[in-house]
């Protein structure tokens, strides 16, 4: 295990017409991730990863295993170039930590399950998020500059101003800046928004989403979730897990499989995973799959943070070097 060391795995957002081609034409460890999510994703995911279309990529019941899959295409890539390299297993991190969907990257990273289980997992959590969303229609908006409790304020504002609205913060990403998250029905997150701007919020950006995602929205995709995990193979994790639910690193088999459930109607506290892995002495970090979203989170949140990212085949072998300074 390697002590200063943590494994990141992005989530929804991350994804990007051609992800992990370069990894599966390199590595056939990669390939075989990416064959397992396809089977388990019942359609063309490869298709869809490599060539698009991007509104076909942008579906949640396509996005999440997608960013699975190219995550653990990246991990199992690097597992085989050090294989290679060095004839054994690559060193285990300290911590991992996965943003929303990304902790079913995270939980087989941990070893508290398997690849194929976790991919299991992520499409089952997929199909119920995008029906959940379907029958409660929402949206989400990002509001830079403005301190969470102050948002948090917002939204209990605009509930109480609009009968029946649920508008909430889903995420957590960073406090120095702040970078918060809402999520909620459309007239709910709409007055948020001009009162986040009316406090003082440098900017709110409209997100194109498929649902208000870790909100009350997603009561019954956490229902159903939990059935599933239930009877998936899922136990203590060898490598700790930084929850999202609370922030706080986690290995013991019922908490992991309450958080899995927990999360999708969860704030993601990602500003408080970070404060946890710096804590834990965490200085060196990578970040498994598509895009780069975490690595510039963590180098704001982590003084002296060195990141790297593997999304292709260049980043397996800068990966590799990387480990063996």
């Amino acid at each position: 295990m390697t002590g200063n060391v943590a494994w990141l795995f992005p989530g929804q957002g991350s994804q990007a017409v051609g992800m992990a081609r370069s990894l599966s034409e390199s590595w056939t460890a990669a390939r075989e991730v990416l064959v397992l999510a396809e089977a388990t994703y019942a359609g063309p995911l490869m298709r869809i990863m490599f060539d698009g279309p991007a509104e076909a990529l942008q579906a949640t019941v396509t996005t999440q295993p997608a960013i699975v899959g190219a995550s653990l295409a990246a991990l199992a890539a690097v597992r085989e170039a050090w294989q290679g390299r060095h004839g054994s297993d690559l060193p285990d991190p300290a911590l991992v930590a996965g943003h929303s969907v990304g902790e079913f990257s995270a939980l087989a990273a941990s070893g508290a399950t398997d690849f194929a289980t976790a991919l299991r997992l992520t499409c089952e959590r997929a199909r119920l998020m995008q029906w959940a969303a379907e029958g409660n229609p929402g949206t989400m908006a990002a509001v830079l500059g403005l301190d969470v409790d102050r948002v948090d304020e917002v939204c209990a504002e605009a509930r109480a101003t609009i009968p029946g609205s649920y508008v909430t913060v889903a995420n957590h990403n960073s406090s120095a800046p702040s970078q918060v998250v809402i999520a909620g029905d459309q007239a709910g997150v709409d007055l948020a928004t001009e009162k986040c701007k009316a406090a003082g919020a440098r900017r709110v950006v409209p997100l194109v989403v498929g649902g208000a995602f870790h909100s009350p929205a997603m009561a019954p995709a956490r229902e159903g979730l939990a059935r599933a995990v239930s009877m998936a193979v899922v136990g203590e994790a060898r490598v700790p897990l930084v929850a999202n639910v609370t922030g706080r690193a986690i290995r013991r088999r019922r908490e992991v499989r309450d958080e899995l459930s927990e999360q999708v109607t969860s704030r993601v506290r990602w500003a408080e995973s970070m404060a946890t892995l710096a804590s834990a002495g965490c200085v060196r970090f990578i970040e498994f799959g598509a895009g780069a979203v975490l690595s510039g989170l963590v180098q704001r949140a982590v003084p002296g943070a060195q990141v790297i990212q593997v999304g292709d085949a260049e980043g397996v072998a800068r990966a590799v070097e990387w480990l063996e300074q």
